[in-house]
């Protein structure tokens, strides 16, 4: 039976209803973490341009979300979005490979991210562990995903584990380690908290840390609170940090509240 003539998954055709579509707050992605099953890590993440929660599928696909993400020319970033069956069929035709599908029943191709920018063409990104390469279904997978950007006039991009910066991926680590190790109190913490800690840095020269710790004296809270406020927000997408100046070099001065998000009443438990 030709690819052509196979029906397409229900479940994936059910999606296809309302998600996918619009943009900003009101996208919706394709794929949900809750509704894989994942050996990996899988995260939610509060967009600094989108004021909604991202769906994140793994450790590699967070970090080059946070990179996006704090870029100053993106406005939107879609992810897990879904690519138009027909086109994807037809793709799959010309390069003469099969379509991916699960028992005789087709699925719908999804780019990681799809990142929209001011002033610049859009770019698909396409998130991937070297390692992965060598695996010819997930190269012929990435070849129906370029070729569906690049007709469509998006610049596409494979991201792997090698396009970080060390700087980068150093602070992307430790603020991963902080997402993944919270204590329940920073997770209790609201916007309003967390913008009072920002606001006693004082715009200050010093290192951050050190700033942090005289706040932890003076308000007679347990070492390392303050850092830990920061450091959880930061991890939360809540702040913004220079992920370019690796985190022990951090001022007081460069850490801000992101504009916009006193829009909803955030909390760090609604990120994973």
């Amino acid at each position: 039976m030709l690819d052509t003539d196979k029906p397409l998954d229900p479940k994936d055709e059910k999606k296809l209803n309302t998600r996918g579509i619009g943009s900003g707050i009101c996208y919706e992605p394709f794929i949900k973490i809750h509704e894989i099953n994942s050996k990996g890590e899988s995260y939610r993440i509060r967009g600094r341009n989108t004021s909604r929660a991202h769906h994140l599928l793994s450790r590699l696909e967070f970090s080059a979300f946070l990179v996006f993400d704090r870029f100053h020319l993106t406005y939107d970033i879609k992810e897990q979005f879904p690519l138009p069956i027909i086109d994807t069929l037809s793709i799959c035709a010309r390069l003469g490979i099969k379509h991916p599908q699960i028992r005789n029943k087709l699925k719908v191709v999804t780019t990681d991210l799809v990142v929209e920018l001011k002033g610049k063409p859009s770019i698909a990104i396409s998130v991937n562990y070297s390692s992965n390469l060598d695996n010819v279904r997930t190269v012929e997978k990435l070849q129906i995903e370029k070729l569906y950007w690049e007709e469509l006039g998006y610049e596409w991009k494979l991201f792997t584990e090698q396009e970080i910066p060390a700087i980068v991926k150093e602070n992307l680590e430790w603020l991963h380690a902080a997402s993944q190790n919270s204590p329940d109190l920073y997770k209790e913490l609201s916007f309003d908290d967390i913008a009072t800690v920002i606001s006693r840095l004082s715009n200050s020269d010093k290192t951050l840390s050190t700033v942090c710790a005289a706040m932890d004296d003076k308000y007679e809270c347990k070492a390392g609170f303050h850092i830990g406020v920061i450091r959880n927000a930061a991890a939360a997408n809540l702040i913004d940090v220079p992920l370019n100046i690796v985190f022990r070099n951090w001022r007081a001065k460069d850490v801000s509240m992101i504009i916009g998000l006193d829009s909803f009443n955030a909390r760090l438990s609604d990120v994973s």
